[in-house]
């Protein structure tokens, strides 16, 4: 009687579809991270907070409505870890000034050819190096999704095309695009011990003695007081605007439902100084249609000439 198998010998193992498709892994470029906290955050140097990544990135997976759950973070960085993060594992690559970034490119490209090449079905990427673009490629080819993960700088393809060239083509190479939150944003450079807490809001029952203050917008309570501040920041932006200016977006706003990206970031960025703290989402929509009418009541009249 002869054994039909061979004990000891295996074969290499690789990861049904099933379970490929279902895990994710990032890798994220520490120092693009950095930039674009930077932008959102109106400061430099701005510190990550490595411990918020998995938790954030977990949750931008699960908004997503991609059916993966993610495993594991390779986060590729200047500075070695002094502090070991649960399931974030550190890759330390050169400075960008001594080699141009290179050795960032090369270690996270390799990373990603390794995952397609042993079956990785999800991969979330965040970088705007261009030079991944045929390690991207390979790993498509091999079967692999690559959703690149960015700031709503994304959701504007038009306006990064003409910015940041290099950076669209690479988001054009993406299977998918996803935009972390303003949310995410705080969690990721603030410590949690210096976040603003939730504030608290009032329920819009009718014997409520504030009622008259309080406006409740898709289930979020927006407050005068609020409306004041944010109106006050609007008709601060728009004395400052120079007529020619103003005409403009008087005609932008009046063939379109929104308002240009550039003055949406501008605002955003003003409000977030403001009021220090990002906007919610349906702060952002109230903020929004008072932008439009402020804009579409006029251009406010010239202050009269001093008699002599």
């Amino acid at each position: 009687m002869h054994n039909t198998f061979f004990p000891g010998k295996r074969g290499p193992w690789r990861p049904s579809p099933s379970s490929a498709a279902r895990s994710a892994i990032a890798l994220i470029d520490e120092r693009c991270l950095s930039w674009l906290a930077a932008q959102r955050c109106a400061q430099d140097p701005v510190r990550i907070q490595r411990q918020a990544l998995m938790p954030v990135l977990s949750d931008l997976l699960r908004q997503s409505g991609l059916d993966a759950t993610l495993q594991r973070t390779y986060l590729f960085a200047e500075q070695a870890s002094t502090q070991p993060v649960d399931d974030v594992l550190v890759r330390t690559v050169a400075r960008h000034g001594a080699d141009g970034g290179w050795g960032m490119v090369r270690a996270l490209g390799q990373e990603l050819t390794q995952l397609a090449a042993h079956g990785q079905g999800l991969v979330l990427l965040l970088s705007d190096d261009e030079r991944l673009i045929p390690y991207i490629d390979e790993a498509q080819w091999r079967g692999t999704r690559v959703v690149l993960v960015g700031d709503e700088a994304l959701f504007d393809m038009a306006t990064l095309a003409q910015d940041d060239p290099s950076w669209a083509r690479l988001l054009s190479q993406a299977d998918r695009r996803l935009a972390l939150s303003d949310q995410a944003w705080m969690a990721l450079t603030l410590p949690e011990a210096d976040r603003p807490p939730r504030t608290e809001t009032a329920p819009a029952y009718p014997d409520h003695p504030h009622r008259a203050s309080v406006s409740d917008v898709d289930g979020e309570m927006i407050t005068d007081a609020w409306r004041d501040q944010v109106d006050r920041v609007i008709l601060s932006w728009w004395a400052e605007e120079t007529p020619l200016a103003r005409s403009d977006l008087h005609q932008a706003m009046r063939d379109s439902q929104g308002i240009p990206p550039d003055t949406d970031r501008h605002l955003l960025l003003r409000l977030r100084r403001e009021l220090a703290r990002p906007l919610s989402f349906q702060e952002k929509k109230v903020m929004r249609e008072m932008v439009r009418a402020t804009v579409q009541a006029g251009q406010p009249a010239a202050p009269a000439p001093s008699l002599p």
